[in-house]
């Protein structure tokens, strides 16, 4: 039995999502791998330690039941990133100097265009969330309503110009037109009240179908399932 923890300190919404979609990926390649999380709380109790090395402390705790520690972090633009890397004790260059110091037991993944772009690889999936039905998923309607707003590559979602709608900003909107599509006469204040929120993250994620067509369409999720699938290779 292999165990690979998860960590996503920016949110515990995104922590038990990403835990959620890796069960998934486990499942989808029926590979002997227990997934565990960590939490915001225990990242920020790591750096506060003093002497700079807690974040570093906690990892090898952690590995000593673990095989791999994955970070994932949401990939801010370029130059909000390129500013990120220029401040020494910013997140990603605290968990950078942990993972250089790892030997390949630590690793650090960007999610591109923020965890909704992840959720986005399944329309479908998304639309039986809603519905509160995964019958859903075999009604034709259904099928080609969610063909319709399904994006190839989920990571790419976004504007050219300045103020463009990104993942989270599609999702919301793509979740008022599934509601809307249950109840046309649904008032304007009650269809906010039901559209996606961050709180919503993990339950739509129960209802995704992962499969290697689903994966493909998000750079970052492939990148974090190949660690799921080396781990299955190697263990056989």
């Amino acid at each position: 039995m292999s165990n690979i923890l998860i960590w996503t300190p920016e949110s515990d919404f995104d922590s038990k999502t990403v835990c959620c979609i890796a069960k998934k990926i486990v499942k989808y390649y029926d590979s002997n791998i227990t997934v565990l999380d960590s939490s915001k709380v225990a990242f920020n109790q790591a750096i506060k330690k003093t002497g700079g090395d807690g974040l570093k402390k906690a990892v090898d705790i952690y590995l000593k039941n673990s095989e791999l520690v994955i970070f994932l972090l949401d990939a801010d633009g370029v130059q909000s990133q390129a500013q990120r890397l220029q401040e020494p004790n910013s997140l990603i260059n605290r968990i950078n100097r942990v993972v250089e110091q790892s030997q390949g037991k630590c690793l650090l993944i960007l999610i591109r265009q923020e965890l909704e772009a992840w959720l986005l690889v399944d329309c479908l999936g998304i639309c039986c969330y809603f519905t509160k039905n995964l019958g859903t998923k075999n009604d034709p309607k259904w099928e080609k309503f969610a063909k319709n707003s399904q994006k190839g590559q989920t990571d790419l979602i976004i504007e050219a110009e300045s103020g463009g709608k990104n993942a989270k900003e599609y999702l919301v909107n793509f979740s008022k037109d599934i509601v809307k599509k249950i109840n046309p006469k649904l008032k304007d204040r009650d269809l906010k009240k039901q559209q996606y929120s961050e709180n919503d993250s993990d339950k739509v994620a129960e209802k995704l179908e992962i499969t290697d067509q689903t994966i493909a369409r998000n750079n970052s999720l492939s990148e974090f399932a190949q660690h799921f699938k080396k781990k299955l290779d190697s263990n056989e």
